[in-house]
């Protein structure tokens, strides 16, 4: 829920709107994962997921209005792979990942700032694109001691040159003042992970990762536009990033198992750049989990995370001059279940 002290404009006078509500939506983000032995040595492996997403959608008449109103991106990764089982201490992997991205931006326009004719009203912009595109994962898992296990994960980024449309509508009268084809490039970043798993006894093992991400391509947020809809450019600059992440699990028993860890995330986001679309900062993940096995076929999973959030502090001013300025009180909740059918 935000909380801003101000917004003003050309003439420094405050803006008028509210705090924007709960910038925050719930969403249910499904995947699905399915593998098939080849032979004795590999495994072929499916997974259809959403790596990356993001919505923030605030009121049509919020303070930050000419900031943002709707940001809402959506991905969808098809990745088939190849496991091989190299020795019996070393596998090795390899994947696709065929991407799409989907993009939705809105906010208020300033009519008399886009014209040479002044308007004493509002538009409301609505940018909407999408592309596929593709990148690779690879993957190495070495079975050091009976009891431990280390395993090292890498993806490709994924370059995409997003297409669509744009308009501009008066909000007084409904009427369409400015529209065309819309394009930017967005890369999405490559990842490194390195995770170790150790077997303390037949009850008890313990999990430790971390992981580096290249959130540094991510330069500007650029949209060029071939119509009536004048093309934007807003700095972002974010920094490359780790989360560390260490966890426990307990075998109770043939039926039950129970899990719990936490991890420590870096936001890519500095004070400097952090806009309303997207008002990130370091995260701190506690999570719990159980597995209950139901049959010899199948099993359910079943974890429950929240993530607490350093309060996002924002100071963003937009191309027309009109600065925001404010803070966040920011939280996350994650439930997830998922059932596993064995096809024995």
């Amino acid at each position: 829920m935000p909380d801003f002290g101000g917004a003003g404009g050309f003439s420094g006078q405050a803006l008028t709107g509210g705090n924007g509500g709960d910038a925050g939506n719930d969403a249910i983000v499904p995947n699905f994962y399915y593998s098939r032995p080849i032979n004795k040595h590999t495994v072929f492996g499916l997974g259809v997921n959403a790596p990356f997403g993001l919505v923030t959608e605030y009121d049509d008449d919020w303070q930050g209005r000419y900031h943002g109103i709707e940001s809402d991106m959506k991905t969808i990764n098809i990745n088939p792979s190849l496991a091989f089982k190299a020795t019996d201490k070393l596998s090795l992997g390899f994947g696709v990942n065929l991407q799409k991205v989907e993009l939705q931006l809105t906010q208020m326009a300033d009519l008399g700032a886009l014209s040479a004719a002044p308007q004493a009203s509002d538009g409301k912009v609505n940018l909407e694109a999408d592309d596929w595109s593709w990148g690779y994962n690879l993957g190495v898992m070495f079975q050091a001691t009976e009891a431990t296990r280390l395993a090292l994960a890498y993806r490709s980024k994924i370059s995409h040159t997003l297409t669509g449309d744009g308009t501009i509508t008066q909000v007084a009268t409904g009427a369409i003042v400015a529209d065309g084809n819309i394009s930017g490039q967005v890369a999405l970043p490559e990842s490194a992970s390195f995770a170790v798993h150790h077997q303390i006894n037949d009850k008890w093992a313990v999990m430790a990762d971390a992981s580096w991400t290249r959130w540094s391509r991510f330069k500007e947020l650029a949209i060029n536009s071939d119509g009536t809809l004048p093309s934007s450019s807003k700095p972002e600059n974010w920094e490359n990033t780790m989360r560390y992440g260490l966890g426990l699990s307990y075998d109770h028993n043939d039926k039950w198992a129970f899990r719990a860890g936490i991890a420590y995330d870096e936001t890519p986001i500095s004070d400097e750049f952090r806009t309303p679309r997207i008002p990130g900062e370091d995260r701190t993940w506690v999570a719990v989990g159980a597995t209950y096995k139901y049959s010899n076929n199948i099993t359910v999973d079943a974890g429950y995370t929240h993530i607490f959030v350093s309060d996002p502090k924002i100071n963003d001013v937009d191309a027309n001059g009109y600065t925001l300025t404010g803070e966040y009180d920011a939280s996350v909740d994650i439930l997830g279940v998922q059932m596993r059918w064995l096809f024995l």
